[in-house]
């Protein structure tokens, strides 16, 4: 720091920034640091303006920090520049806790011996702590900690610091060049203020001097107001409004100054505990750690999303601290039979709406261009995809856990159905809607939408209720949370694989390529995996109890549908143009496939 005055050649420019920002320095400023005094007094302990260097052997610097660390005499000679000495200004500092908390009576004997109190161990390291975080220990060092500390030596001290440095690192070099710019920058500050010869002076603000003459102009004005007849003479009504209009618009900038004023000072006192440093463009504060962005109007913001998203984690945590706390909040009944009840009334509603259940009307549908495979499918997929968007909103994941989500240990009834729309990873949700289309439309296409919805709730019900009775009797994890729609999807595979009769695929987008495959040898397959996974040592993340569920609802439906005569009613509405032994995906979701049920109606 240096300030540049033709009066004072001694003083030299040290930074850019500081002369850029300072470069008018008043008439007095150099009269109070150019004079010729004698030899200063030792300091107590080195100042930040102990780089500043003086030519001349008579010339020298006396302090201009706020609490006086040099003594230095006047030569008789020389006028003294004020009537009477300034007190000088004492800041209070207020230092927070450590990081970690208080060290306890170990740390503190290892530290500081056994003569040390735990209290007065923890107050030093504070000290040191904050002196490292605030940027001052380039300039009071680990010594000179109170008289009430007169018992800790240097070594200590020293021991102390290591400490603190290998436990919170930070980095000083940066702290103190912080420091130092802002002690620099407040002396300066303080000494414009000081200067009786500064116009620019806050103190000569004219929005805060024309408040303060506000009443002296409005007693002259009135006396300046005289009558003459009917005539006045003095200010118009116009004069009147702007000189109205300017005082509201100072005394607004008056207001203004004082808000931003105290807005500043508040900014220091938090500065000061170290626990708050400023944004990168210097406008705000936030806490270490925390980013920063700047919105449409071009203002930088602090981002509060990583505390937003940590708050509504812990909300949706559950509050037990452990799997014996849990299991102590409910019986074993209470966890099986409320989900059981609950399954049991869904399978049998299930089963109505598939033995009940018509196709609509081609003009009460919404879109009737689509046929009923594509708009059923295309609306379990969109559903699924819609609450894993519910998923990536912070304030919903309270509710999303409490019923989205399976928990074996602590379950709610409505668990069982809801988990089977739910993916948290888009992985898994991606794995899954590709599952579901490809088996998804051969199987409505074979079925109508009511069995396949009917299996598909049902398979995925059943499917959280394996996973809660092998967990609570068997040998499945109690905390694991299940969500996926992997059961519904195993229940409509088994149920397509068990009941078709086809034997050929169309590879879609071709002319005439078809290629063969066995239906029951492939849900064979698909079981022997599914058990080969489960044995597997190590274990997987997936849950198989569900997925068993699941194919034990679809291979009892096609069970029940051959034994009740389903493809003789099949083969009585199925046109005699459609190949039922061919599975053509391409003609399905295009919707060239004609309805049974619009065939034979316009035959009648």
């Amino acid at each position: 720091m240096a300030f540049v005055r033709p009066s004072c050649a001694a003083l030299r420019p040290t930074t850019s920034s500081i002369v850029n920002r300072w470069n008018l320095i008043p008439r007095s400023f150099s009269r109070q640091i150019c004079v010729q005094r004698t030899p200063t007094s030792p300091c107590s302990r080195p100042s930040i303006l102990s780089s500043l260097k003086f030519e001349g052997p008579s010339q020298s610097c006396r302090s201009i920090s706020s609490s006086l660390r040099c003594s230095a005499k006047v030569n008789s000679n020389e006028t003294p520049l004020t009537s009477k000495p300034t007190a000088p200004k004492t800041r209070a500092i207020r230092i927070g806790p450590l990081p970690g908390g208080n060290a306890d009576r170990r740390r503190i004997t290892a530290i500081f011996g056994p003569n040390i109190s735990v209290e007065e161990g923890n107050h030093v390291l504070r000290i040191i702590h904050h002196r490292r975080t605030s940027g001052s220990l380039a300039d009071y060092g680990v010594d000179n900690l109170g008289r009430r500390y007169d018992s800790v030596t240097h070594s200590m001290a020293v021991k102390a610091l290591a400490w603190l440095r290998k436990q919170y690192p930070i980095d000083e070099a940066r702290a103190a060049e912080e420091w130092a710019e802002k002690e620099a920058n407040r002396i300066s500050y303080e000494m414009w203020l000081a200067d009786p010869e500064n116009a620019d002076s806050k103190y000569n603000d004219p929005a805060r001097i024309w408040r303060d003459q506000q009443r002296q102009l409005e007693e002259q004005h009135d006396q300046a107001e005289k009558r003459m007849g009917i005539l006045r003479v003095g200010p118009s009504e116009f004069e009147r409004n702007v000189k109205r209009k300017r005082e509201e618009r100072l005394e607004a900038m008056a207001k203004k100054a004082e808000e931003q004023d105290q807005k500043e000072a508040e900014e220091e006192k938090m500065l000061a505990t170290g626990e708050w440093v400023r944004t990168p463009r210097g406008t705000a504060l936030m806490k270490p750690g925390q980013s920063t962005y700047v919105d449409v109007f071009g203002r930088e913001q602090v981002s509060r999303r990583k505390e937003m998203a940590e708050y509504y984690q812990k909300k949706a945590e559950t509050p037990f601290k452990s799997v014996e706390d849990m299991l102590s909040k409910t019986t074993l009944l209470q966890r099986l039979a409320p989900m059981t009840a609950f399954v049991f009334a869904l399978c049998v509603l299930s089963y109505g709406f598939a033995h009940y259940y018509d196709p609509p009307a081609a003009e009460y549908r919404l879109i009737p261009e689509v046929s009923l495979t594509t708009a059923t499918i295309v609306g379990l997929i969109a559903t699924n995809v819609f609450v894993c968007a519910m998923w990536r909103i912070n304030p919903l994941w309270p509710f999303m856990t409490r019923y989205f989500m399976h928990v074996p240990g602590y379950p709610r009834a409505a668990q069982a159905i809801l988990n089977v729309f739910s993916h948290v990873q888009y992985e898994h949700l991606l794995a899954n809607m590709m599952f579901l289309g490809l088996v998804g439309f051969a199987c409505h296409d074979l079925v109508d939408r009511g069995i396949f919805m009917g299996t598909y709730l049902s398979a995925g019900a059943v499917g959280t209720l394996a996973s809660l009775y092998w967990a609570n009797l068997g040998r499945g994890n109690i905390t694991a949370h299940s969500v996926g729609a992997s059961a519904a999807i195993w229940g409509i595979s088994a149920l397509y694989c068990l009941l078709t009769d086809q034997e050929k695929i169309k590879i879609p987008y071709t002319s005439n390529a078809e290629v063969s495959f066995w239906p029951k040898t492939l849900f064979a397959a698909f079981v022997a995996m599914e058990l080969y996974n489960a044995m597997k040592k190590g274990g997987t993340t997936m849950d198989h109890a569900s997925h068993f569920g699941g194919m034990l609802v679809g291979a009892t439906v096609a069970g029940y549908l051959n034994a009740t005569g389903f493809h003789e009613r099949k083969s009585m509405v199925t046109p005699a143009w459609k190949d039922d032994k061919t599975v053509d995906v391409a003609a399905i979701v295009t919707g060239e496939a004609k309805d049974p049920q619009e065939d034979d109606s316009k035959k009648s």
